[in-house]
């Protein structure tokens, strides 16, 4: 799995939570988004805690697929 579909994807599954103008700025972009291009939007419209939020789960997902045997301490 290519890492801005899953970045997109979790995204999406917060999107109506996100504030209104970031939104907009989303659906108006001109181009389709990168994940570079998104943490910009993020950021200027107050919700880079978002952004960190989405990489933080999708770094602990892949480290859970990387290690299926280990238990957590």
């Amino acid at each position: 799995m290519d890492d801005q579909g899953e970045l997109l994807r979790e995204l999406m599954a917060v999107f109506d939570e996100l504030p209104a103008g970031l939104r907009d700025a989303i659906n108006y972009a001109p181009e389709p988004l990168d994940p570079k291009g998104l943490a910009t939007l993020c950021r200027r419209h107050g919700a880079a805690n978002v952004l960190a939020m989405i990489e933080l789960k999708l770094k602990r997902r892949r480290g859970a697929a990387a290690s299926p045997n280990e238990k957590p301490s």
